[in-house]
């Protein structure tokens, strides 16, 4: 059950989030300290509106972003629940495979995730866990081209779980983890856009920037920055269909 005092949200806005990112990081905090536990149902979505004091259009993205992570299930005509631990840290689930998966929220659930990681990355990297995050960068630097472009989605994809190791954080690197073969989609999708795997590089490099000289902040502005720019990539050709396709193409 909620606890008593749970009508007394707020929802402090970041310097960079959005009122959804807001709330969403918000509603984590409350399922990750008590407020609710496994198996309770959360209010309603006018509820939820009342006790954060936005619209409904902001809740309802929030719990889409928490849905992919996988902190919570909608069951229709029941309402909307918190999964069991075990559900959401150890299942497999393989949602690269599904599709009707909208663009937009997966945007917002990496950037609830890698945000933070980035910033817990910067105060918790030890000197092995920063080199093996710029050898990630190097790989991405030698198969910059399109006859590798395999090889640079593999890079790209374990620089962003090098990060999450040195974040130290088991549970939110789980969360990532969740989602890996929907990041392999976002990247692939990415790079056939003219000079994407480029910039993306150079995202990368300032985001290991700011961990090596340890500068949380620093470190969190860069991978958002990097996040709404590889995120637009993804939402704009999509904007007609609002869903990725089951299969993305390589060209």
């Amino acid at each position: 059950m909620a606890t008593k005092d749970a009508t007394k949200v707020g929802i402090p806005l970041g310097s960079r989030e959005t009122l959804t990112e807001a709330i969403a990081r918000r509603m984590i905090q409350l399922l990750t300290q008590g407020n609710y536990r496994p198996g309770d149902r959360l209010p309603s979505e006018f509820e939820l509106a009342r006790q954060f004091e936005v619209g409904r259009g902001a809740i309802r993205e929030a719990l889409k972003a928490l849905s992919v992570v996988g902190l919570i299930r909608v069951e229709r005509g029941k309402g909307t629940f918190v999964r069991e631990r075990s559900d959401f840290l150890v299942r497999p689930i393989s949602l690269g495979l599904q599709a009707g998966i909208e663009p937009r929220s997966l945007v917002e659930a990496r950037k609830l995730i890698e945000v933070e990681l980035a910033g817990l990355a910067a105060e918790r990297a030890d000197l092995d866990q920063i080199q093996a995050i710029q050898f990630c960068l190097e790989r991405m630097a030698e198969t910059m081209n399109p006859t590798q472009r395999e090889e640079y989605l593999q890079a790209d994809v374990d620089f962003h779980f090098a990060i999450a190791s040195a974040a130290r954080n088991p549970i939110l690197s789980q969360f990532l983890t969740l989602i890996r073969n929907l990041m392999r989609e976002w990247i692939l999708a990415s790079l056939s856009k003219p000079n994407a795997a480029l910039e993306a590089y150079q995202h990368h490099q300032q985001i290991l920037n700011a961990i090596r000289v340890q500068k949380p902040s620093a470190a969190r502005k860069a991978m958002t920055d990097h996040l709404n720019a590889m995120g637009k990539l993804l939402i704009l050709p999509h904007k007609t269909s609002s869903k990725l396709p089951r299969k993305t193409s390589h060209g």
